[in-house]
């Protein structure tokens, strides 16, 4: 059997992740697996103040679990990619591993007071959104979508934490190999 597998790095709260993961495990109705993760201070960038994504994901592919059907890592550190400024998240299209950030979706990092139920909300529409990409999906025109591209974070807060119709059709045809 073929677990989702999920991991978190040390510093974010375990009452967030569980949010995150028990959002994903029921959008996908899939067993899921917690998996400790190292740190990501390897990915650091001193001259963005940032952590590289791709480093993580490489991280991430090396301590896969053969039987990991896919990995969705949840980090507290802000990352991005050289061609932009900041990702919400990361993933590998159709790959097995995929990580998102919750820096930024945080009020705190815009200069609002702390909102635990805004954070958790925008992190299952990011990990829904990353995780999708993992089993093929791309960008949807649906801005309403989990899958819609999100450059800021009204972007994130405009859309749901659930699939449009066309997306949510598309996972259910998924190979059979990448059922859970």
């Amino acid at each position: 059997m073929k677990y989702l597998y999920m991991g978190a790095t040390a510093e974010v709260e375990r009452e967030s992740f569980h949010a995150v993961r028990d959002c994903v495990a029921a959008e996908f109705a899939a067993p899921v697996q917690e998996l400790p993760l190292p740190g990501v201070e390897f990915a650091y960038d001193g001259a963005r103040n940032q952590y590289a994504s791709m480093a993580v994901l490489e991280m991430l592919a090396r301590v896969c679990p053969g039987d990991a059907l896919k990995l969705l890592a949840v980090t507290g550190h802000d990352l991005f990619i050289p061609v932009l400024t900041f990702v919400f998240g990361h993933a590998q299209l159709g790959g097995r591993v995929a990580v998102i950030s919750l820096a930024r979706l945080r009020q705190e990092f815009y200069g609002l007071e702390p909102d635990v139920e805004t954070l958790r909300e925008r992190a299952c529409k990011e990990a829904l959104h990353e995780t999708g990409h993992l089993f093929g999906l791309v960008h949807c025109g649906d801005r309403s979508c989990a899958m819609s591209l999100s450059t800021n974070i009204r972007q994130v807060d405009s859309k749901r934490a659930a699939y449009c119709g066309t997306c949510a059709a598309l996972l259910r045809r998924r190979p059979r190999e990448q059922t859970v």
